[in-house]
């Protein structure tokens, strides 16, 4: 049934006048009746008497009136919906991660947007947290998955959180500490330890000094390195302990991990962009993401 015709049905139900319905919808009288004489035809039931003065709705008229809005009014949000989606769904995301951290979530999802969104480009850089955030406060970037250990550091940007994480500790398996179930902090007073350096990754070095600190324990740094990759080669070669959330386990061979069990030693995984962004394809990736990694969830826990 043609939706126009529906509409038309509407107008008329509503002036109950042929004339100031054909005139709102740019119609001829005469063109206007046998529109509405052929869908009398397509339903099988007078929907108006008319006579010479007045028209008027039968009871079957009535009826339809009442489903033939809400059709309409359905059809007309259905086009709002696909307006709304359409006309973000050609653009540009630029997204900044930090590298190893979301890589699990990144390389499952994008593949399924872009199948989804073909007309959304998706840029991708990777750097540390201290530049990643700077580049979205300057719009650089649009969105940045990041790890969160200072709620202060990203004011001005809005934030929603993916995953909690505990942290652990990466051995060698030659270490003695290695075969533990779990560590406090202060268990690991003294022991050689590898980090971050401040000039590399600047909030983690500091975030870590900072659990130390709160423990009433020394964090005895033997080295420190500029990536992850180098860290674990360090651990490998018994060089000392590493720091890393759990879910980045996936990059573990042949080491060790044991939960630090201190309340401190966790951190939450989250999707970062500035306020008022303007882009349009922003909360279009935002939510599809957001969807997918809820789905996951729901996946996980069955």
């Amino acid at each position: 049934m043609d939706i126009n015709r529906l509409n038309e049905f509407i107008v008329l139900a509503t002036h109950l006048n042929y004339s100031k319905a054909a005139n709102q919808l740019f119609l001829t009288q005469p063109a206007l009746s046998r529109h509405i004489h052929d869908l009398e035809q397509t339903l099988g039931a007078r929907l108006f008497i008319r006579d010479t003065h007045n028209v008027h709705l039968t009871s079957v008229g009535q009826l339809f009136y009442h489903e033939a809005r809400e059709i309409v009014d359905h059809y007309n949000h259905a086009l709002e919906l696909v307006k709304e989606a359409t006309s973000s769904a050609s653009g540009q995301v630029s997204i900044g991660f930090l590298g190893a951290a979301v890589q699990p979530f990144l390389s499952r999802f994008i593949p399924e947007f872009s199948a989804e969104h073909p007309q959304i480009k998706l840029s991708f850089s990777c750097d540390n947290l201290d530049v990643l955030t700077k580049r979205l406060n300057e719009d650089q970037i649009d969105l940045g998955f990041v790890t969160h250990v200072d709620s202060s550091f990203f004011s001005g940007l809005q934030s929603e959180t993916l995953l909690k994480d505990r942290l652990v500790a990466v051995f060698s398996p030659d270490n003695p500490l290695a075969s533990k179930d779990q560590l406090y902090l202060k268990e690991l007073s003294g022991v050689p330890g590898i980090t971050f350096s401040r000039q590399s990754n600047p909030i983690t070095y500091e975030f870590h000094q900072q659990l130390f600190k709160k423990a009433n324990t020394k964090y005895n740094i033997v080295q420190e390195v500029p990536n992850i990759e180098t860290a674990l080669f360090f651990v490998s070669i018994n060089k000392g302990f590493f720091i890393i959330p759990s879910h980045l386990e996936f990059m573990i061979e042949d080491l060790s991990l044991v939960p630090l069990a201190d309340e401190e030693c966790n951190i939450s995984l989250n999707l970062l962009w500035k306020k008022n962004n303007p882009n349009p394809s922003l909360p279009v990736f935002r939510k599809a993401f957001m969807s997918y990694m809820q789905n996951a969830k729901s996946r996980d826990s069955e």
